[in-house]
């Protein structure tokens, strides 16, 4: 297969497959109105040894103070979360689940866990980690030569604002 085929089963692959598969994980959370991202703050608050804030959220995950805000004035509407001012700093306010984000937390771990399962029974455990450490390395050596990497694309805080080629670099 010469590169340029290899770049339109590239293009034809992220057209039908990997465009979706944030859709595919999300199917768990569409009963509950919130987003997988909003599920993903409220799985750090229910696993979390320590309070967390806003800023230590954005800090894990990567990504503005502003984008993890969205996520959580939604579960603050749908009261899965709530706030807790600390004393001596009014300006820092604790995040906890309610008893009905407690369950619904709970309830989409499950339904992930179970829609994971089924999709590694059929894909099996192996290829499934291979798969992972397949992306991981493209996510390596796209950074090594210079690109912004994968998951710099989504890191709004830091230099990886934007979409750099190696090819154009001074």
């Amino acid at each position: 297969m010469t590169e340029s085929e290899i770049h339109e089963r590239f293009v034809d692959t992220y057209m039908h497959i990997l465009k979706y598969v944030g859709d595919f994980v999300s199917v768990p959370t569409r009963p509950y109105k919130i987003t997988f991202e909003a599920y993903t703050v409220m799985r750090m608050i229910a696993t979390s040894d320590e309070s967390l804030t806003l800023v230590k959220i954005a800090k894990e995950q990567r990504v503005s103070r502003s984008a993890i805000a969205r996520q959580i004035n939604v579960l603050l509407d749908l009261k899965y979360i709530e706030q807790t001012t600390n004393t001596h700093d009014r300006r820092i306010k604790y995040l906890s689940l309610t008893p009905a984000g407690l369950k619904v937390e709970q309830e989409i771990t499950t339904a992930s866990d179970e829609r994971f399962h089924q999709w590694v029974q059929v894909y099996g455990e192996e290829r499934a980690s291979d798969t992972l450490r397949y992306i991981n390395d493209a996510e390596q050596k796209a950074t090594q030569l210079g690109f912004s990497g994968f998951s710099g694309l989504h890191d709004k805080r830091g230099r990886h604002t934007e979409y750099s080629d190696p090819k154009t670099k001074d």
